[in-house]
């Protein structure tokens, strides 16, 4: 699970990240990334919308994802915003291709500085 310091709370930092910073395009995510120069954590937000599916599904598909980002918390450079907004077809496919294909997705934006 992702600890509370390290999501992001407030929909305007979602929106600001996600319009604003740095996409990475994986098959089954985005990943958004926005360096914020502070010296706080990094912080993570998740974005599934009703086309991935019904609400047991997306609740799903957001704790596999937030999942991952804990993982990755490490990788991340302090102060930085990151959204992840699932695809459609993120349910079907199964954890490890998700988590590699997120951490890549990371991996990337992060390298992009």
């Amino acid at each position: 699970m992702l600890p509370r310091a390290h999501r992001i709370s407030r929909g305007a930092e979602i929106v600001m990240t996600v319009r604003r910073g740095r996409r990475t395009v994986t098959p089954h995510a985005v990943v958004h990334r926005i360096p914020n120069g502070s010296d706080s954590a990094a912080r993570f937000g998740v974005v599934v919308s009703k086309k991935v599916g019904g609400a047991v599904v997306r609740n799903r598909v957001r704790r596999r994802i937030q999942s991952i980002c804990a993982d990755h918390l490490s990788t991340v450079p302090h102060g930085d915003l990151i959204v992840v907004r699932a695809l459609p077809g993120s349910p079907e496919v199964g954890w490890d291709t998700l988590r590699s294909e997120i951490g890549d997705g990371l991996r990337r934006a992060v390298v992009a500085r």
